[in-house]
């Protein structure tokens, strides 16, 4: 009987001791859930989204600036642009209208050089001298004529084919800018420059007198270089003297 109360009061003792065990373990277990909840987790995340939100809304700020700093420049920008093409477009139209002046007064000179006709106003009268293309000079004038660099004297006796002649010379000195450029007349009481002791003939520097008129006579630096003269007896042609243009390298 002993035994058996021994046994059972072991028992119990043994129960109440794991029980004991099991509670202390619940309430430790119990302790441990309640800690390691801590109560300051929520507040700190709230801060730190407050943080983010802030860092988003600065972020969205500074970006937004430099935007709104931008658009003047981009503004000012199609200002100058638009002042630039407008002054290009004015430059444009000034040289355009010049263009177009200079075309027309061209074309004036050329008309007015094709459509001129020989006619009894133009006898004793050199073409290039009444438009202007050349000086007439005479025989006492000729030593200073031909002192310059270079010179041109055409002799002439004022007829018709000559006067054709006059025109299409002018387009030559005109388009070479050609100025001491002369009209000797054959009237001139000097002497007949087919004799080159003559007045005429030591005026113009003549080795030997002109067998065929009209007649280029080309000077540099006061000597005679060139005569350009026609020996078949035919006309002068203005192809003869742009020969002496190629030869001499009197080109504009």
């Amino acid at each position: 009987m002993d035994e058996k109360k021994k046994k059972t009061t072991s028992k119990k003792t043994s129960t109440k001791t794991s029980t004991a065990k099991k509670n202390g373990v619940k309430k430790t277990t119990t302790r441990k859930t309640t800690t390691k909840k801590p109560a300051s987790k929520k507040p700190v995340a709230k801060v730190e989204k407050k943080v983010v939100e802030e860092k988003i809304i600065e972020e969205k700020e500074s970006f937004q600036e430099p935007i709104e700093m931008n658009e003047e420049p981009k503004k000012e920008a199609k200002v100058v642009w638009n002042e630039k093409s407008h002054l290009k477009a004015i430059i444009m139209a000034v040289v355009a209208f010049l263009v177009l002046a200079v075309g027309v007064i061209v074309a004036f000179i050329q008309a007015e050089e094709s459509g001129a006709s020989y006619s009894d106003k133009w006898k004793d009268k050199s073409y290039l001298v009444e438009k202007e293309y050349a000086a007439s000079v005479t025989c006492d004038g000729i030593p200073n004529a031909i002192l310059g660099d270079q010179a041109f004297i055409l002799v002439t006796s004022f007829n018709e084919e000559e006067f054709h002649l006059e025109k299409d010379l002018a387009r030559l000195i005109r388009e070479n800018h050609i100025e001491d450029f002369y009209v000797y007349p054959l009237v001139d009481n000097c002497g007949p420059i087919s004799n080159a002791s003559s007045v005429a003939g030591r005026n113009l520097l003549l080795t030997k007198g002109l067998e065929h008129t009209p007649a280029i006579l080309y000077y540099r630096n006061g000597k005679l270089e060139e005569v350009v003269e026609r020996e078949d007896e035919k006309m002068l042609e203005v192809g003869d003297f742009q020969k002496l243009l190629d030869i001499y390298e009197i080109t504009k």
